[in-house]
C-alpha cells in the first residue's frame, strides 16, 4: 500500500510538471489564455499567471495575482520586482516605491532596483532624490545607458550643467555615436554657454543623420553666440527652408547676425520679415530697425521706428528713454527735443534714467535760454 501511494504521488509530480511545461510551450507561442488555463491545474502559479496577464498587458490581473502570491511567498525578489515595475507603469508610484525602498535596502548592490527607485522619485516630484538614484545605479553599473541618459536629463533639467556633461562623457566614452547621449550633452553645453563644445555634438549629431529642427535651431544659436554669424546664418537658413519659414525670433537673430557682419540691408530686411511675422508684441523688432536705421544716418525712420517700440511697450522705462534719445537725432528744434525729455521724466518718475534725462533736460534749457531771440 505505500508503495502504491508513493507510486500515485510520482505521477501526480509528473503530471504537475508536464502541465507546467505545455503551458510554458503556449506561453511562448503567445496562446496566453490556453497557458493561464493550464497553470491554474498547477500549484504555487500565481506568479506565473501573473506574468502571462503582464504580457497580455490585462495590468490589474497581474497585480491581483502577484497578491494572491505573496499571501503564499513574500519573500521572493523577483516577484516583487516585477509587481514593483508594474505598478511604476500603472502611474503607481507610491506603490513602486515602497517597493523597491525595501528591495534596495535588502541588496543594495542591485543597479536595476536603483534605476526603478529613481523613476519612483521622478513621478514623486522628488528630483534630488531621483538623481541620487540614477547616480547610484551608474556608479554599480557604469554601462547602465538607460539610467545614465535619466541622470544627465535630470541634472540637465535642473540646470546642474557641469555634472551633466561629466556623467554624459563617461556614456560617450562606452558608446561614443550614441544619439540620444550626444543630444543631452549638446545640449549641457548650450545650457552652460560652452558653444564651441555644443557646436562639435550638433554636428556630428547631423553626421550620423540626426537632422532635426532642435538640432538645427539650436546649431545656429550656438553659432550666432561663438560670434560665427556667418554659419549662424547659414543654419537658420536651412531651418527656415526645411522646418518653419514663418518664425519671427529666427528672422530676428538672422537680423541680429546680419547688422554684427555690417550687412544692413539685409539686416533691415530679415527685422522687417520679423515684425511681419510676429504677433502681438514687437517692441524688441521695433528696436531692432531704429537701430539699423541710426547706423544708417536715417534718424527719421529711427525715430518713428522707436515710437512704435514704445507704443507696443509703454511701461517700459528703457524703451522710453530711448524714445528721448530718437527725438533728440531727429529734431533740430531744441524746444521740441526738450519736450521728449520732459515727457519721459513726468511719464518714468522712478527710472534709472532719470539723472540723465534731467541734465540732458537741463542742458537744452540753458541752450533755448542763451539763444538769440529773433
Amino acid at each position: 500500500m505505500k508503495n502504491y501511494f508513493l507510486f500515485i504521488l510520482v505521477m501526480s509530480s509528473f503530471k504537475m510538471i508536464a502541465q507546467t511545461s505545455v503551458a510554458d510551450s503556449l506561453l511562448q507561442i503567445g496562446n496566453y489564455q490556453a497557458a493561464i488555463e493550464r497553470y491554474k491545474v498547477g500549484p504555487e502559479s500565481e506568479f506565473k499567471i501573473a506574468r502571462v496577464y503582464t504580457q497580455m498587458g490585462d495590468v490589474y490581473a497581474a497585480l491581483a495575482s502577484y497578491e494572491q502570491g505573496f499571501k503564499r511567498d513574500s519573500l521572493s525578489l523577483q516577484p516583487r520586482f516585477e509587481y514593483a515595475r508594474i505598478a511604476l507603469g500603472n502611474n503607481d508610484p507610491v506603490t513602486a516605491f515602497d517597493k523597491l525602498l525595501k528591495l534596495t535596502t535588502e541588496v543594495p548592490d542591485n543597479a536595476s532596483y536603483h534605476y526603478y527607485m529613481g523613476k519612483a522619485y521622478e513621478d514623486l516630484n522628488n528630483d534630488a532624490a531621483a538623481i541620487s538614484a540614477f547616480a547610484k545605479a551608474v556608479s554599480l553599473n557604469t554601462s547602465y545607458r538607460a539610467a545614465r541618459i535619466e541622470l544627465v536629463k535630470l541634472l540637465l533639467k535642473n540646470r546642474k550643467f557641469y555634472k551633466a556633461i561629466q556623467s554624459a562623457t563617461v556614456g560617450l566614452n562606452i558608446y561614443p555615436e550614441d544619439i540620444k547621449m550626444n543630444s543631452l550633452i549638446a545640449q549641457s553645453y548650450l545650457g552652460g554657454k560652452r558653444y564651441d563644445k555644443a557646436i562639435a555634438h550638433f554636428e556630428l549629431l547631423f553626421s550620423l543623420g540626426n537632422d532635426t529642427d532642435f538640432n538645427r535651431k539650436n546649431l545656429a544659436w550656438s553659432y550666432f553666440n561663438d560670434r560665427q554669424w556667418q554659419l549662424a546664418i547659414a543654419n537658420y537658413e536651412w531651418y527656415n527652408r526645411d522646418y518653419e519659414e514663418g518664425n519671427s525670433q529666427v528672422h530676428f537673430i538672422m537680423s541680429q547676425a546680419y547688422l554684427k557682419l555690417g550687412k544692413l540691408d539685409l539686416a533691415q530686411d530679415y527685422i522687417e520679415r520679423s515684425i511681419a511675422f510676429k504677433t502681438p508684441e514687437l517692441h524688441q523688432e521695433y528696436l531692432q530697425l531704429a537701430t539699423i536705421y541710426v547706423r544708417q544716418e536715417d534718424y527719421k525712420n529711427a525715430f518713428y521706428a522707436t515710437k512704435k517700440a514704445k507704443k507696443e511697450k509703454s511701461d517700459n522705462d528703457l524703451i522710453g528713454y530711448q524714445y528721448a534719445l530718437a527725438a533728440d537725432q531727429y529734431y533740430a528744434d531744441k524746444p521740441k527735443k526738450l519736450e521728449f525729455y520732459e515727457e519721459f521724466i513726468k511719464q518714468y518718475p522712478e527710472s534709472a534714467f532719470q539723472d540723465l534725462a534731467n541734465a540732458r533736460a537741463k542742458d537744452l534749457r540753458k541752450e533755448i535760454f542763451l539763444a538769440p531771440k529773433k
